[in-house]
C-alpha cells in the first residue's frame, strides 16, 4: 500500500509532482533496509531517519483545519501500523510462538518502541518488537509528531518571533528528555524534535528550495557541513533516543546533521529524477509503508532459505556483498509485489462499495 501523500505544488489549476521527493524518501528507504540487512556506515545513515520528516514538512499546504489533518494521519498510519501488525503478529504464531509469546509481542505492539530502556545505559534491556516490526516505530513516532506539528505550523508561518521561540522549546524540551532512562511510548521523547524537521522542511518549501537552481558550489558546502558534524558527533540513531556522543548537549549537533543530510538527500534525488535509476528509486519511495512493515520479514525468510544452503556466517569479500544485494533485493521486490497486490485489493473493494452506495440510492 502506498504512502499516497501527494507531492505536489498547486498553481491555479496545475498540479506538479516534486519526483524528486519521492527518489529521497525512495534512497533513505533503501538505506534503512541495507542497514538493517547488512549494516553501513553512520556517514551514510544519520540522516535517513529526519529526511522523512523533512520531506513531510517540506509538502505542508495550508487550508485543512487541525481535525482534518490529523484525521488523514491516523487513516495513513495507523491503520497500517495496526494492520499489518496484527498480520506480523497472526503469522508468526502460525509459525508456532505461543500465547504468552503472541501476547508480549502484542504489548510491544501497543508500546510501540523498539526497546525500553535507553541502549546506552541498560545491559538487561526488554525488546519489545519481536515479530520482524522494528522498523514501525517510525509510523506512530511520525503521527505524534504531526499532532505537535500541526498544532504549530500554521501560527509559526505567520509570526517570525513565534517561529523562533518555538525552535528554543522544542529543542530545549528534547534535550530535557535525552537522558530519561525509558523511551517513552509512541515515541513521544521525538515528537519535538521530529517537530523541529518538519518546521525545517516547511521553511525550506516555502522558498521552493529545491525548486531553484542549485549552485555546485552549495551542495559541497552543505556536505562538507554534514560529514563534518557527523564526524564530530557520531553515535546517532534517532530510533532509540541516540542523539551523538555527548548526550542531551548533542541534539543541537544532531537536529544540523539531520537537515543537512536531508537536504543533500534531495539533491540528489532531483539530480536522478529523470533517468530509470531515479524512476524506480521514486516507485520504492511511494512505497514506504508497506516496505517499513515487512522488509525485515522478507529479509528473515531469505536469509532462514538461504540458511539452508549455505554457511551465511562465513561469506567475506565479494561474496558477501553478492550475498546482502540478493537478500535487499528479494526483500524490496516481495514486499513491493505484496504493496501491488494490496492495492489492487484495496481498489476492487472500493469500486464495490461505490457500486453498493449508488444501489442503495
Amino acid at each position: 500500500m502506498a504512502y499516497d501523500m501527494p507531492y505536489v505544488h498547486r498553481k491555479g489549476t496545475a498540479v506538479k509532482r516534486y519526483q524528486y521527493l519521492d527518489i529521497a524518501r525512495g534512497i533513505g528507504l533503501l538505506l534503512v533496509i541495507i542497514s538493517h540487512s547488512c549494516g553501513l556506515s553512520s556517514y551514510l545513515i544519520n540522516y535517513y531517519i529526519p529526511l522523512f520528516f523533512v520531506v513531510s514538512g517540506y509538502i505542508y499546504k495550508e487550508g485543512r483545519s487541525y481535525r482534518e489533518n490529523i484525521g488523514k494521519k491516523a487513516s495513513r498510519l495507523l491503520l497500517p501500523y495496526f494492520g499489518y501488525s496484527a498480520a506480523l503478529l497472526a503469522f508468526y504464531a502460525l509459525l508456532g510462538r505461543t500465547f504468552s509469546e503472541t501476547l508480549r509481542s502484542a504489548g510491544g505492539v501497543l508500546y510501540s518502541r523498539y526497546c525500553l530502556y535507553d541502549t546506552s545505559r541498560s545491559v538487561d534491556n526488554v525488546y519489545l518488537f519481536t515479530v520482524a516490526n522494528g522498523a514501525m516505530w517510525y509510523l506512530t513516532a511520525f503521527f505524534v509528531t504531526s499532532l505537535l506539528y500541526h498544532a504549530l505550523v500554521d501560527r509559526c508561518l505567520k509570526s517570525r518571533k513565534f517561529f523562533i521561540v518555538s525552535l528554543a522549546v522544542l529543542t530545549a524540551v528534547t534535550m530535557l528528555l535525552a537522558d530519561i532512562p525509558v523511551l517513552l511510548p509512541w515515541s513521544l521523547d521525538l515528537a519535538c524534535v521530529g517537530t523541529i524537521f518538519m518546521l525545517a522542511g516547511t521553511c525550506l518549501g516555502r522558498a521552493a528550495y529545491f525548486e531553484k537552481k542549485t549552485s555546485p558550489l552549495s551542495f559541497l558546502l552543505v556536505l562538507a557541513a554534514y560529514l563534518l558534524l557527523s564526524f564530530c558527533n557520531p553515535g546517532i540513531n534517532m530510533s532509540v533516543r541516540e542523539y551523538g556522543k555527548y548526550q542531551a548537549f548533542s541534539v543541537p549537533l544532531f537536529i544540523l546533521v539531520g537537515i543537512s543530510g536531508s537536504m543533500v538527500c534531495i539533491w540528489i534525488g532531483k539530480l536522478i529524477q529523470d533517468n530509470f535509476v531515479g524512476t524506480f528509486i521514486g516507485y520504492i519511495g511511494k512505497n514506504t509503508i508497506v516496505l517499513l512493515a515487512f522488509h525485515i520479514l522478507g529479509l528473515e525468510i531469505f536469509a532462514m532459505i538461504a540458511g539452508k544452503v549455505i554457511d551465511v556466517s562465513s561469506l567475506s569479500g565479494v561474496t558477501f556483498i553478492l550475498y546482502h544485494t540478493v537478500r535487499i533485493s528479494a526483500s524490496v521486490c516481495g514486499c513491493l509485489a505484496l504493496g501491488f497486490l494490496l492495492d489492487r485489493v484495496k481498489g476492487v473493494w472500493q469500486r464495490k462499495r461505490k457500486k453498493w452506495k449508488a444501489d442503495e440510492t
